[in-house]
């Protein structure tokens, strides 16, 4: 969850660019039966989770929907969200908003709220999207229009853009709707609707694979909240900071980029948040002709999944949750195991790099540690100076941890980390504005991260720039490398902040799911699955013994325990272990 600030994954570039901040996580990859090469996307400084999520292979990065209808401009169906909603303004109490506990009993939602009865009833009108071409597979587009605020459905209304991927096999064979969400949050769907349908034939075959760009993010009402030059004082803000001047600074830049965000989502901004997300799930699934929504979510997607299993028991149907948040966990405990995550995969990384012949490290894991945080000190004593640019701290240890989302990118990190300690930082630079989507004329053309600051504030997700600098002073033992930019990751100012309802889900009468975990997980923490686990009793565990940020799309033990479960409603007899 915060798990990466701007989680989003797009097709791996060479070489691969993930993004750090995790629970943004970032953030996955795209379901493949090749290696598994994701990367993240990152929101202000580092990874994001929950992020970002996500990770599939050839997806890994690569969420951002470039296809279909943009309802960014003049999206909405009815009175559009305007732009007079005050900074400030608090999450409205529907609901359908903010990321509250579940509604007081006796409270009508859902398709038992007759005043939502005909956006239930809506049907999506599916067309080839833009740029699908006449390649499989073509992705299909449509809209669905959602309430603005689910505690006023007769108001104005907005649309979300929808994505479908027909299934290829036989009608009979047809089992009906996948829904998928790559986490961020606030990452688009498109891209990964389109990979899954491609590398996941079994999958394919049975399933029209689906997927809704939540609001406020891809094409959905997006929002951009800074120009570019305050972009790059955002992704600029030093995660070591050494005085108080230096924190000052850090929130002022924070508090503009907050106040940018409220100024343009205008009357959006109290409505949106993982509440108002799973109940436009809900919607979705009526207007796809659904009885049951079948859902494969990755990192923040694991988030909307339980959410929405918890608030819509009656309409779950198979559920898969790879790259698992827990939603018991309160934002300081959150940030510091990321942070100690992402801290383990660096080590991780070493480790193998100290057994090869071109590893720019020498002696031990301990040793690769203090070389890469005095190399990272330097930076910010000294950002290396490449014509008018300048590569800083966070800068690079953003670049770094966004390659650690998926093992197929440790040999161009090795290569980046090399030509660092070589005197060469122009090679980190680019990977840096690859993996921040920099132009050249200094414009930033990612859009997730918009929807991340907003969903992670309605959700009670972030640190205040004085919270983010004590906790890195706290994790400098355990997590000295990435840690510090992890935690920064998480601040933010936000103009309508949402209280942290850290609780467990209530899962205890849910059906089963099939869990997945990753051992070494930069963005959603392996701490996470037993907590989990033991909120799900009904569900199996699977545990991948291995690297990357979520496994789906990579080991075949994983992948057969996923397609096992959503083409026969089978699960596990017991908690599995791969490797």
């Amino acid at each position: 969850m915060n798990p990466s600030r701007s989680a989003a994954h797009r097709p791996s570039p060479t070489p691969p660019i993930p993004q750090l901040r995790p629970l943004q996580p970032p953030q996955p990859q795209a379901p493949a039966a090749a290696p598994r090469g994701r990367t993240a996307r990152r929101r202000h400084g580092i990874p994001a989770l929950l992020a970002p999520a996500i990770a599939l292979a050839v997806l890994a990065a690569g969420c951002t929907s470039d296809d279909g209808p943009d309802t960014a401009k003049g999206g909405n169906t009815s009175a559009a969200p305007g732009t007079s909603g005050a900074p400030g303004t608090p999450p409205g109490n529907g609901t359908g908003t903010g990321t509250g506990n579940p509604p007081p009993a006796g409270t009508a939602y859902g398709q038992d709220n007759p005043a939502l009865k005909d956006f239930y009833a809506q049907k999506l009108q599916w067309q080839p999207c833009p740029s699908s071409g006449s390649a499989a597979p073509v992705l299909q587009c449509a809209a669905l229009q959602v309430p603005l605020d689910y505690a006023a459905p007769t108001g104005k209304t907005i649309r979300l853009a929808v994505y479908r991927a027909p299934a290829t096999g036989a009608p009979s064979a047809r089992i009906g709707s996948l829904a998928v969400n790559p986490g961020g949050p606030g990452s688009g769907v498109g891209g990964l609707v389109e990979r899954i349908a491609g590398n996941q034939p079994k999958l394919a075959e049975r399933y029209d694979i689906v997927g809704f760009d939540p609001r406020g993010s891809g094409r959905s009402s997006r929002i951009v909240c800074a120009d570019g030059p305050l972009m790059d004082r955002l992704q600029s803000i030093d995660p070591t900071p050494a005085d108080a001047a230096e924190v000052a600074s850090a929130a002022g830049v924070l508090k503009e980029f907050g106040q940018g965000c409220a100024s343009r989502m205008g009357d959006l901004l109290p409505h949106i948040g993982t509440a108002t997300a799973i109940d436009d799930m809900d919607v979705f699934r009526a207007a796809l002709g659904e009885d049951k929504l079948n859902y494969l979510g990755m990192s923040y997607g694991t988030r909307l999944g339980s959410h929405y299993a918890e608030r819509h028991p009656s309409h779950v149907g198979r559920f898969v949750l790879d790259g698992l948040v827990d939603s018991s966990v309160d934002r300081i405990t959150m940030a510091r195991e990321q942070a100690e995550a992402f801290d383990l995969a660096f080590r991780a990384f070493a480790a193998d790099c100290l057994q090869l012949a071109d590893c720019p490290f020498t002696g031990t894991v301990a040793d690769a540690t203090v070389r890469m945080r005095r190399a990272l000190d330097e930076l910010d004593r000294n950002p290396a100076k490449i014509g008018v640019r300048r590569l800083d701290e966070g800068m690079a240890a953003s670049v770094i941890g966004s390659y650690l989302y998926s093992r197929s990118a440790w040999e161009p990190l090795r290569i980046l980390i090399g030509s660092l300690f070589t005197g060469s930082p122009r090679p980190l630079l680019d990977a840096f504005d690859s993996y921040a989507d920099r132009g050249r004329d200094g414009a930033y053309r990612d859009s997730t991260l918009p929807g991340y600051f907003e969903i992670s504030c309605a959700d009670g997700q972030t640190l205040t720039a004085a919270e983010a600098a004590d906790l890195t002073r706290d994790i400098m033992a355990t997590a000295p490398v990435l840690g510090p930019g992890v935690v920064w990751s998480w601040a933010a100012d936000c103009p309508a902040p949402g209280p942290d309802r850290a609780r467990p889900i209530a899962g205890a009468d849910l059906p089963g799911m099939l869990l997945i975990s990753t051992t070494r997980d930069p963005a959603t923490p392996h701490v996470n699955a037993p907590r989990v686990a033991a909120q799900l009793p009904k569900s199996v565990l699977v545990t991948y013994d291995g690297d990357g940020h979520v496994a789906f799309g990579g080991p075949a033990c994983v992948d057969g325990a996923v397609v096992t479960f959503l083409t026969t409603g089978k699960l596990p007899a017991a908690p599995l272990t791969c490797s």
